[in-house]
C-alpha cells in the first residue's frame, strides 16, 4: 500500500470512528504515513543531487529533433499496435502535456535542427502565419518627392504604388524506411532522423527557396561585365541605388566560387589567401569559405553554375512557415506492407513559402559572358 493509500485509509477511519480513541489511533496512522511520504521525497531529492554526471546528462533536454523524437515518441505504443506516432516542434514548451488521439501520439518541443554551415534559409528573415496563404504588398518606386514649400503654399504630394501578392504555403516532404528494430534503439533513431531525413530535407528546402527567388517578379538582372568579382560588386551597387537597401549576402555555385577562390595575381599569389595563410601570406589563417566582398557567402550546388544571387536578404525577404507546425516527424508501421515485413516508415515534412517583399533588393547575376 502506498503512502497516499495509507493516508486515505486513515482519513476514512477518522470520518467513520465512533470513539475518541479510534479517532486518535487513526490520526496517528495518518501522521505516520504523511511523515514517511515526506521523508521518501527528501531522500529521492538527495539521491538526485548525488547522481553521476553522465546520468544527469542523459536526463538533459534533447537538442535536436531526432533526439526529441527518440526520447518522446511513444515507440512502445507503436510496437504494441498503435499505427502512428509523431512529433511537431516550434510552438510549445517541453513541459506541455502530450496530446493523444486513437491512432496518433503527438508531442511538441522547441529544439534545434542539425548544426549545418550557413544555408540559404539562414539569410532570410522568418515569419509564421496561422492560415495557408499570405498576402503582402510589394512597393514600387515612390512617385513625387517632398520639397521646401513657402508658408501657405500647396504641399507636394507623394505616392507609393503597391501591388498585393499572395503566396501559398507549399509542403516539402519525404519518407524513408527502416527495420522496426529502430524503435528499440533510440540513438539509431536519432541519427537516422537527423543525419539522413532532416539533412536531405534541408537540402531540398535550399533548392526550393532558390527556385522561388529566381521566379520572383521584379528582381534585378545583372549582365556579366569584365570579371566575376566586378559583376558581383556591380549587383551590390545596383541594389543600393534602386532600393536604398544594402546587400547582405551572396549565393554562388561551388564551381564559380572555386574560380574566384583560386584566382592569382601576376606573381602567383592567391587574392583570397593561400592554403596555409591569409591573403598574401598575412592574417591568422585560412577561412574555409571567406565571403566575397566581405559579405556572408553561401556556396551551394542548388544555384546553377554561371549564376549567383546577391541581395538584401534579411530586410527584403522572409521564409514564411505554418505557425504551430514547424518541422514534423512521423513514424508508422501501417504504410503499405510495413507490418508484415517488420518495417517502419519515417516521414518528414514542413509547410513553408518565400515572400520577396522588395524584389529589386535582389539581383540574379550572370558570372560569364553570354
Amino acid at each position: 500500500m502506498t503512502f497516499d493509500e495509507q493516508m486515505a485509509e486513515a482519513k476514512a477511519r477518522i470520518e467513520s470512528a465512533e470513539t475518541i480513541e479510534a479517532v486518535k489511533a487513526a490520526k496517528s496512522d495518518y501522521d505516520k504515513a504523511k511523515a514517511a511520504k515526506a521523508a521518501q521525497a527528501e531522500k529521492e531529492s538527495i539521491m538526485s543531487q548525488l547522481a553521476p554526471n553522465h546520468e544527469k546528462a542523459a536526463a538533459a533536454e534533447p537538442k535536436t529533433l531526432g533526439a526529441y523524437a527518440a526520447k518522446n515518441l511513444d515507440l512502445a505504443g507503436l510496437k504494441g499496435g498503435r499505427a502512428t506516432v509523431s512529433t511537431d516542434f516550434g510552438f510549445k514548451a517541453n513541459t506541455d502535456t502530450n496530446t493523444t488521439i486513437p491512432v496518433t501520439q503527438t508531442s511538441t518541443q522547441v529544439v534545434d535542427v542539425i548544426p549545418r554551415p550557413l544555408s540559404v534559409r539562414d539569410l532570410f528573415g522568418t515569419e509564421a502565419i496561422s492560415g495557408n496563404a499570405l498576402q503582402y504588398y510589394v512597393l514600387s518606386a515612390t512617385e513625387g518627392a517632398p520639397a521646401v514649400t513657402a508658408e501657405g503654399a500647396a504641399k507636394p504630394q507623394i505616392h507609393v504604388p503597391h501591388d498585393a501578392v499572395t503566396v501559398s504555403l507549399d509542403k516539402v516532404a519525404c519518407f524513408f524506411k527502416e527495420s522496426d528494430e529502430i524503435t528499440e534503439d533510440a540513438p539509431f533513431l536519432e541519427s537516422a532522423i537527423n543525419n539522413r531525413g532532416i539533412y536531405e530535407h534541408n537540402l531540398a528546402v535550399e533548392s526550393y527557396l532558390i527556385t522561388k527567388l529566381a521566379a520572383a517578379s521584379g528582381i534585378q538582372s545583372v549582365a556579366y561585365a569584365t570579371s566575376m568579382q566586378d559583376t558581383i560588386f556591380t549587383a551590390m551597387t545596383d541594389i543600393q541605388t534602386a532600393t536604398g537597401y544594402t546587400a547582405d549576402a551572396i549565393i554562388i555555385n561551388p564551381a564559380d566560387y572555386q574560380t574566384l577562390r583560386l584566382t592569382k595575381d601576376t606573381h602567383g599569389q592567391y587574392f583570397g589567401g593561400g592554403f596555409f595563410y591569409g591573403a598574401y601570406a598575412s592574417g591568422t589563417g585560412v577561412q574555409q569559405q571567406p565571403g566575397i566582398w566581405g559579405l556572408p557567402t553561401v556556396v551551394t550546388s542548388a544555384v546553377a553554375k554561371g549564376t549567383a544571387y546577391v541581395g538584401a536578404f534579411k530586410a527584403a525577404g522572409s521564409v514564411v512557415t505554418k505557425a504551430g507546425s514547424g518541422l514534423r516527424v512521423e513514424v508508422s508501421n501501417s504504410n503499405e506492407d510495413d507490418f508484415t515485413h517488420n518495417l517502419v516508415t519515417v516521414r518528414i515534412e514542413e509547410r513553408l513559402a518565400l515572400a520577396t517583399r522588395v524584389p529589386a533588393a535582389f539581383a540574379k547575376v550572370a558570372l560569364a559572358a553570354a
